[in-house]
């Protein structure tokens, strides 16, 4: 009687690895946006002497934006995962029918 073969799996630190450079990506990025927008913001409502409308809008802007490139970010890292081997043209349920 054949064992049945166990599907092909990814290494488990490479994936890890990989999973946590894009959590620091995430986390990288997003700090710099609102950071960006915090000071930014208010050089500007200095500048034009507009109290904290800039400020403000700035803020509300990069939830949205952040929210998009993390999606683009996971999207990315998904499509740079290795392949996974082939396996035979069986399935499970058919080597029990044999």
């Amino acid at each position: 009687m054949k064992q049945p073969e166990e599907p092909p799996k990814y290494s488990v630190p490479a994936v890890l690895n990989q999973m946590g450079s894009l959590a620091a990506q995430i986390a990288g990025l997003s700090l710099v946006l609102i950071l960006g927008a915090v000071f930014g913001g208010q050089w500007l409502d200095k500048l034009l002497g507009t109290g904290h409308a800039i400020l403000i809008a700035l803020v509300v802007a990069i939830g949205p934006l952040s929210l998009f490139l993390t999606f683009k970010l996971a999207i990315r890292a998904v499509k740079n995962l290795p392949p996974i081997p082939p396996t035979s043209g069986k399935n499970q349920s058919d080597e029990k029918e044999d």
